[in-house]
């Protein structure tokens, strides 16, 4: 008997639509027959539902109807999101044949505002085998799928695939023979076949709308740098909105940090953006923190909406092809500059106005640092974790707002006496973060000063190192 060796997999083949079946069995090898499987054979009809421009498929996600001996169910596919949405799921066709709810709602995000159409019509003739060895044995099954594709009236196309799925250890010799059976009538051997979406057609082959982010260079352009950070936050708002949806949870805590970090980095951006683009955002952005599930739909859509056209052509003018480092750092300086100048005079007595334009300067630096940081990861970073204590300690001063004497009218003496206590309470606690503040600020400047002079310095490094290259 010859000796039993692992299968490689499955053996796949593509044959002309309308040739004759392989002739799989063969006695001298060890496999000589093979029986029809009826239960596992049939003809199913395959709708699949999209947007005309095709971008659930082409963000690799399928949903169809699909109906077999005049049983319907709907499916939904999208192993490249897993876990965010089900690898494979199905559900049973309603009294009204309507798209279930739960597959509207998961695939919201993708879809966004388009309404989901039939886009094509599949007819797959489905024949199945049991090919058996020399005991008896299921060695393989083998699958023979004829499949015809129509878009709306008209044929699209047609072709055939046969899958071997071997269920035991075949011999090299039950492989070989198998292939070349196959080769006979005129077959080729495929590593793997095309994709739904190939055997659609346009628009399902054109590029998803949710690219996987690229490694970002340090000489990258604006261009290129904005499409990352933009496509980062694309795909964080994606997926925390599907994660909520998937959960059918109100918890919009991670939904709006990702809203909210992108907001940040929008105002990061702010010099280099079109501003009638990004006030447009910010706008959509102004209820943050959302609080239901109904108030946060809308926006996260318009959001989403607005990130995919960002990814595909961000707003940049004459400044797209400029090296970012150097644009986005000269911000970073400028904003240090500010917030150096604002704090530079602050006193305990200073006003409260000038307290809060500190704490606004400072919130300025911090979007202008955190923006910066992918590109400059080590002296951006740590300019941002200085400016947290920063902005704390402002925060603080900012909210003891001293102003002028309590209201006393209409006050009983015991009450008047208290408000008289507190407001003097509140006017020493004020003074003393104000003047704390005041007195540490000259060495924290001086820290952040020194921190971007470096920076600049491994910067102007690098740029003559790339312009050699």
């Amino acid at each position: 008997m010859a000796k039993k060796v692992k299968p490689t997999g499955a053996l796949r083949f593509e044959l002309p639509f309308d040739s004759q079946p392989p002739q799989l069995t063969s006695s001298a090898v060890g496999l000589p027959r093979v029986l029809h499987r009826p239960a596992s054979s049939h003809v199913m009809d395959v709708t699949v539902l999209d947007a005309p421009d095709g971008r659930l498929l082409r963000a690799g996600i399928v949903i169809a109807h699909r109906v077999v001996d005049g049983a319907g169910e709907w499916y939904l596919s999208a192993p490249g999101w897993a876990p965010h949405l089900p690898q494979e799921q199905s559900l049973p066709m309603g009294p009204n044949g309507d798209l279930p709810e739960p597959f509207a709602r998961l695939v919201k995000p993708l879809a966004r505002s388009a309404a989901l159409k039939p886009l094509a019509t599949l007819t797959v003739e489905r024949d199945e085998w049991a090919l058996r060895d020399s005991d008896g044995e299921v060695a393989a099954i083998v699958r023979d799928d004829k499949v015809r594709v129509r878009r709306g009236d008209d044929p699209a196309s047609r072709y055939r695939e046969i899958t071997v799925l071997p269920t035991e250890l075949l011999t090299g010799q039950q492989r070989e023979f198998l292939t070349s059976a196959a080769l006979a009538v005129g077959a080729s051997v495929v590593p793997g076949f095309p994709s739904l979406q190939q055997r659609i057609g346009a628009p399902a082959t054109g590029l998803t709308s949710f690219p996987k982010p690229r490694e970002l260079r340090r000489d990258a352009s604006l261009e290129e740098f904005v499409t990352a950070i933009f496509t980062e936050h694309l795909g964080d708002i994606v997926r925390a909105d599907l994660d909520r949806r998937v959960l059918g949870s109100d918890d919009l805590g991670a939904l709006n940090d990702r809203l909210w970090a992108f907001g940040r980095d929008l105002r990061g951006l702010a010099p280099v953006l079109d501003p009638a683009w990004r006030e447009g955002v910010e706008q959509i952005l102004a209820g943050l923190p959302f609080e239901t599930v109904e108030d946060v739909e809308q926006p996260t859509l318009a959001v989403i909406d607005a990130l995919v056209a960002g990814v595909r052509a961000p707003r940049l003018g004459d400044l797209s092809q400029q090296n970012a480092a150097l644009l986005l750092f000269e911000r970073a300086q400028q904003a240090t500059l500010i917030l150096a100048d604002r704090c530079r005079t602050l006193t305990d007595d200073s006003p409260d106005e000038a307290w809060q334009a500190a704490l606004r300067a400072a919130q300025q630096l911090e979007v202008a640092a955190t923006v910066l940081t992918p590109l400059m990861p080590k002296s951006m970073g740590k300019l941002v974790r200085r400016l947290d204590d920063v902005l704390d300690d402002l925060r603080l001063c900012a909210a003891d707002t001293v102003g002028g004497e309590p209201e006393l009218d209409g006050l009983s003496p015991s009450q008047a006496y208290q408000l008289g206590l507190d407001y003097e309470r509140s006017r020493g606690q004020a003074a003393r973060r104000r003047a704390d503040f005041a007195r540490a600020w000259p060495e924290r400047v001086k820290e952040a000063r020194a921190l971007l002079a470096k920076a600049k310095k491994k910067q102007q490094k690098q740029l003559r190192k790339a312009a050699k290259k």
